[in-house]
């Protein structure tokens, strides 16, 4: 048994490690995943001078030996979950070869400060603790490339300007945390690809942002100005939001200090001019009007999904032709200007909006998925020409009487219509009644399929 390396007792009845255990001097991996019973570590476990990899994740353990710092090979500490574990020994900051540390929903309310010890860590992930601060000195941990502390609810007020030392960082998630502000320092975080701040609520501004973004979610209900973006132009993914427009306030009059924001952009117009941007989600209550920059070289010719959830907004220009996916929620738009011209466009969600009509409707002719809900002022022209659609949803539209052409959408595979008066037409009735026999013959042959066909 001396000789072993690895030991995984994953998923077992296992109350207890024996002290034994240090004996195992060979051992290099020891996993307890999901060893729910499991309740102690002995001290006896730093004799494991070979261990590089510890996971014990949802284990009961609720203590850690001070002697678990003496893993000096350990590579990978892994204590997700593990709910009954209140704090890290201060004797962490001696493994000098520790890579990834995941402490995520745990009791921890405080990192010990020797963590700025770990020289070689790269991934720190704790979302979903009690962790009220950075620690101290965060930016001596130059290696680190992921920093995850989203769902940390406890975590109040401003990022410390330490953090502009993590000169390798690639992600920063803090989304559903209580983060009050960034730093003016993350601007030098030159390999940033990735920021969450999705639901972080007491933000009111950002600093400048480094140009390196190409992933970058804020959304906050105090968020007082939105700010110049032009720099990002690696960015492909956008999600921008300043709350429920329904509870949404006006941005307050008073200035907010030079140092902490980047240039505001008027709110009333926004333009989106990213040339390698993809998706993006938007929901600003003020923005009026949304332009679309194509004149840009490059243009604006990647984006392929486009959601517009909430807002006053009354004028959507020149939307980009290679959106595949364009889904438009609460919105005050009556019109979608260039519809027709969505050649690509393979899905197309409309919620709550007082859009009135979808006259060049029939001309998307690679649509595949149509829902459309709660748009009561909405009427359908013909829909014969949208002979790829398989998904078409059409729910409580008090304005949708009937659907023309719909007997023609010969690749239909779901339909449900609902709480419209179109309901109750012969058309319709018809069809749900073939969708109904169609699912049927279905579930017949798969039956058969399962069962074996009889000799």
């Amino acid at each position: 048994m001396t000789a072993l390396k690895e030991l995984s007792i994953d998923g077992t009845s296992v109350r207890q490690i024996p002290i034994s255990i240090g004996n195992l001097k060979n051992l290099e991996i020891l996993s307890g995943f999901k060893c729910f019973p499991l309740t102690y570590l002995p001290s006896s476990i730093s004799y494991l001078t070979a261990l590089c990899k510890l996971s014990l994740d949802g284990a009961k353990v609720n203590e850690l030996p001070s002697s678990l710092g003496d893993l000096l090979n350990l590579r990978l500490l892994s204590l997700r979950d593990c709910r009954y574990i209140e704090e890290l020994p201060d004797s962490i900051g001696k493994m000098g070869s520790l890579e990834e540390l995941d402490i995520s929903a745990t009791s921890i309310s405080n990192l010990p400060n020797s963590i700025r010890n770990l020289q070689s860590l790269r991934v720190l992930r704790m979302d979903s603790t009690f962790i009220r601060a950075f620690p101290g000195e965060i930016g001596n941990l130059t290696k680190l490339e992921e920093l995850h502390a989203s769902w940390c609810r406890s975590l109040k007020g401003a990022l410390p300007g330490d953090i502009g030392g993590l000169c390798h960082l690639r992600s920063l998630t803090l989304g559903h945390s209580s983060v009050s502000s960034l730093p003016p320092e993350i601007s030098t975080l030159s390999g940033l690809h990735t920021l969450d701040l999705l639901h972080c609520n007491e933000i009111e501004g950002l600093p400048k942002l480094p140009p390196s973004l190409i992933c970058l979610h804020v959304s906050s209900n105090r968020m007082k100005a939105i700010f110049s973006l032009e720099d990002l132009k690696e960015l492909e993914e956008l999600c921008l939001s300043d709350g429920d427009p329904m509870a949404h306030q006006l941005p307050s009059k008073q200035p907010m200090p030079e140092s902490n924001v980047n240039r505001m952009i008027d709110k009333q117009s926004f333009s989106i001019s990213f040339p390698k941007l993809r998706k993006l989600e938007l929901s600003l209550s003020q923005v009026i009007k949304l332009r679309f920059e194509l004149t840009d070289m490059p243009p604006l010719k990647r984006l392929k999904m486009l959601t517009l959830p909430g807002s006053s907004r009354r004028e959507v220009s020149e939307l980009p032709k290679t959106l595949s996916v364009f889904k438009l929620y609460h919105s005050a738009i009556e019109e979608i200007e260039g519809l027709e011209g969505l050649e690509a466009l393979k899905r197309l969600d409309i919620l709550n909006c007082k859009i009135q009509n979808l006259d060049r409707l029939g001309q998307l002719t690679s649509l595949r998925s149509l829902i459309l809900s709660e748009c009561n002022y909405l009427s359908l022209p013909d829909l014969s020409n949208l002979k790829s659609v398989k998904v078409l949803e059409i729910r409580r539209c008090k304005m949708i009487h009937q659907i023309e052409g719909l007997e023609k959408l010969t690749s239909l595979e779901k339909l449900n219509i609902s709480e419209c008066p179109a309901e109750n037409t012969v058309q319709v009735q018809k069809a749900l009644k073939l969708q109904k026999a169609l699912k049927r013959e279905i579930e017949s042959m798969d039956s058969e399929t399962e069962t074996g066909d009889p000799l």
